[in-house]
């Protein structure tokens, strides 16, 4: 199974962007996607951005991510006090 996470460009040198992850930063390569703007939200895969997200597609995705995220946290917290 493969997950690619959502992320917003912050900063593109070269073929290479700068994107954030809620807070994390890290470098993707934009060989896939074609020339970006700052700005632009991408699907990150083992480096490189895979999908070009629009604006709604963005916000859907993080969103579910943050749903996925409650969820385990709260599936830690229930493992750690049994």
């Amino acid at each position: 199974m493969c997950i690619a996470a959502p992320a917003r460009i912050v900063d593109i040198t070269d073929n290479v962007a700068t994107v954030d992850f809620g807070g994390v930063k890290q470098q993707a390569k934009l060989d896939l996607v074609g020339d970006l703007e700052i700005g632009t939200h991408v699907l990150v895969h083992s480096g490189y951005a895979i999908e070009v997200l629009s604006e709604q597609e963005a916000k859907d995705s993080l969103e579910a991510w943050d749903l996925l995220l409650e969820a385990l946290d709260e599936e830690d917290k229930e493992r750690n006090n049994n």
